[in-house]
């Protein structure tokens, strides 16, 4: 993942600093790594390194460099550790272009064997280098880059946006397979960027690039191409964003904005997976005498739901818990054939860290799921799989929540393949619906909003309340009851529809909340509906939430609940559709009760680079 920002002068001034503020406004785009491509007196060169943007200006003396055109790219590690060799941008063998990029190429491994043994060297472990050296070969051919990077789309797969400097032509060249692009207009300058907001405090004036529309910048003018013809001119729009807004993208907090991009994120983990690491995690699975799964928090709730993930499409019954208890008794069972799968959104949760060094002593194997792959953890892991969120700034997890059920199911499917459990024509079915869930998600998450806001009046003057859940939506009860109580310092508690009433039910009373979500498996929904009757006999404020389509629901009185509706999704795919309404549940009851939403008091994030 990464932030892009582009600057081309109309007046042949220096560029150079407006790229970096451009840069500084990206944070939440990438923070790993920092680099700039410039035309420097006819050459092409390229300054890139670890660390920030301020960081690196610094370092390499930035701020005496002078262009007239140039390419920043700020950096967050999917693909290749945060180093300076996989640094953005990558130019071609000739250094006659450079290319920066964002989101994940799908393809990566195939293209990178392609351009191996065309005889190219690469430098890197980055998905973003190969397509330099496709789009040399293509102009070795034919001297077009549109051409190019036409010939270019047909090769590439996945989620991602390509952004290219070209020493020849001077010009600014990019697109995007799935998300707009924007090309700011001043009379001074052209700005292209991937982050609307970035171009607050440059132009008021701006135009959008459609996906999989390319783009061209010139000191001349900017030209767009549709399937390489030029399209009609386009509408110029006014920039209108609060400035106060800016350094999160547009929205009043961090934790909003990482929930709207979940659905985006989804699509950036499915396609940062390469095939022959899923069959790695997949082999360790069904050759383990037993596997534990150990996370904390957030990543435990995780854990819990790829429980039944393995159990029922491969067939193993995984023990999953705390890595804080995981050395006090269960590491004594743990030896050589022992799968330990451990799960962190930063790579450097204390309690997990311990866990594995005692697990390692004892001959263990360790699969490493982490969102940051310069971490401790990645480094301790026989085989670490990329979570591929994209940075999470607030401290409360959202898109990492969901980016990581994504990457369980993804490998239990894996697993299930590989065993013979499901073949390959279904293992394709089932990877195409979770780009139905993405997209549905993206589509609906205004109206899912919505109806949080409203449903918000149920709870905003209760002293606590339940969440009620069973199967295999139940560990989203304790996952919800866990955002509420970050994010709105409201407590709730997290409760298994089966148990409700045996003793839990004794606190339903008016003043008190039930939140419900509907189980997918029939019986246990069956079951539920009964419940949340009681519930609202009792006196309670009740909160419902349920898959599109529920019928069954139409037979509660409306008036008395709040309904909160999320697309329909397949069983395993439902734990993911349920946290969004879920996350924007806590998020809006935590500002309307004016709770700081970013920095819960007494809460760190492990990994704010």
């Amino acid at each position: 993942m990464g932030g892009i920002f582009a600057v081309v002068s109309r007046k042949n001034e220096n560029v150079v600093p407006q790229v970096i503020s451009g840069l500084r406004k990206l944070r939440f785009k990438g923070f790993d790594s920092t680099g700039f491509a410039l035309i420097e007196d006819g050459i092409l060169n390229v300054y890139k390194e670890v660390g920030w943007v301020d960081i690196v200006v610094e370092k390499l003396g930035l701020s005496e460099r002078k262009a007239s055109i140039a390419l920043g790219q700020t950096r967050y590690a999917t693909h290749g550790r945060p180093t300076a060799e996989n640094a953005h941008p990558f130019t071609d063998c000739r250094q006659r272009i450079a290319v920066a990029g964002d989101g994940s190429i799908g393809n990566y491994e195939k293209i990178k064997d392609q351009v191996l043994m065309s005889g190219h060297k690469l430098q890197s472990r980055s998905d973003f280098e190969p397509p330099a050296h496709l789009l040399e070969e293509s102009l070795e051919r034919e001297d077009n880059l549109l051409n190019a990077l036409e010939t270019l789309k047909e090769k590439l797969e996945g989620f991602y946006t390509v952004s290219v400097l070209d020493r020849d032509t001077a010009s600014i060249a990019a697109y995007s397979s799935m998300t707009k692009l924007y090309v700011g207009v001043s009379p001074n300058a052209f700005y292209l960027t991937n982050t609307l907001t970035a171009l607050h405090g440059f132009t008021d004036h701006y135009i959008i690039i459609d996906p999989p529309e390319t783009v061209f910048v010139t000191s001349e003018g900017v030209n767009v191409y549709s399937k390489g013809h030029e399209t009609t001119p386009r509408q110029v729009l006014t920039l209108e964003v609060d400035p106060a807004l800016v350094d999160k993208g547009g929205f009043p907090h961090h934790m909003l904005r990482e929930i709207y991009e979940a659905p985006l994120s989804l699509l950036r983990t499915l396609y940062t997976l390469q095939e022959k690491y899923l069959q790695l995690a997949s082999r360790l699975i069904l050759g383990a005498d037993n596997i534990y799964i150990i996370a904390n928090g957030t990543s435990l709730h995780a854990g819990m739901v790829a429980s039944y993930y393995l159990s029922e499409l491969v067939g193993v019954s995984p023990v999953v818990t705390s890595a804080a208890e995981f050395p006090l008794y269960y590491v004594e069972n743990i030896g050589p054939g022992s799968l330990v799968v451990a799960i962190s959104q930063s790579g450097e949760t204390g309690d997990v860290l311990s866990s594995l060094y005692e697990a390692k002593i004892r001959g263990a194997t360790i699969l490493g799921l982490t969102n940051y792959i310069g971490s401790r953890l990645a480094r301790l892991s026989n085989v670490y799989l990329p979570i591929a969120a994209g940075p999470e700034l607030s401290v409360p997890a959202t898109k990492t929540f969901t980016s990581t059920l994504l990457l369980l199911y993804l490998v239990s499917l894996a697993a299930s393949k590989e065993s013979g459990r499901i073949d390959s024509i279904t293992y394709r079915e089932k990877m195409e619906s979770v780009k139905s869930v993405a997209s549905r998600l993206s589509e609906t998450m205004t109206r899912m909003d919505e109806e949080v806001k409203k449903a918000i009046i149920h709870a905003r003057n209760c002293r606590g309340g339940y969440i009620v859940s069973r199967g295999i939506t139940y560990p989203l009860a304790l996952e919800a009851a866990l955002k509420l109580k970050e994010a709105s310092y409201f407590h709730a508690e997290g409760v298994e529809a089966g148990e409700f009433k045996h003793g839990p039910f004794v606190l339903v009373e008016k003043g008190f909340m039930t939140g419900f979500i509907i189980p997918v498996e029939r019986l246990a929904a069956e079951a539920t509906y009964p419940l949340i009757l009681s519930a609202i006999e009792a006196g309670a404020s009740t909160v419902v939430f349920s898959l599109e389509g529920d019928e069954k629901l139409s037979q509660i009185q409306t008036e008395a609940v709040s309904l909160i509706r999320t697309p329909r999704a397949e069983r395993h795919l439902a734990p993911i559709a349920y946290s969004i309404p879920l996350q924007l549940f806590a998020y809006r009851l935590g500002v309307d009760l004016g709770r700081p939403i970013d920095a819960p008091r007494y809460l760190t994030k492990a990994v704010l680079r």
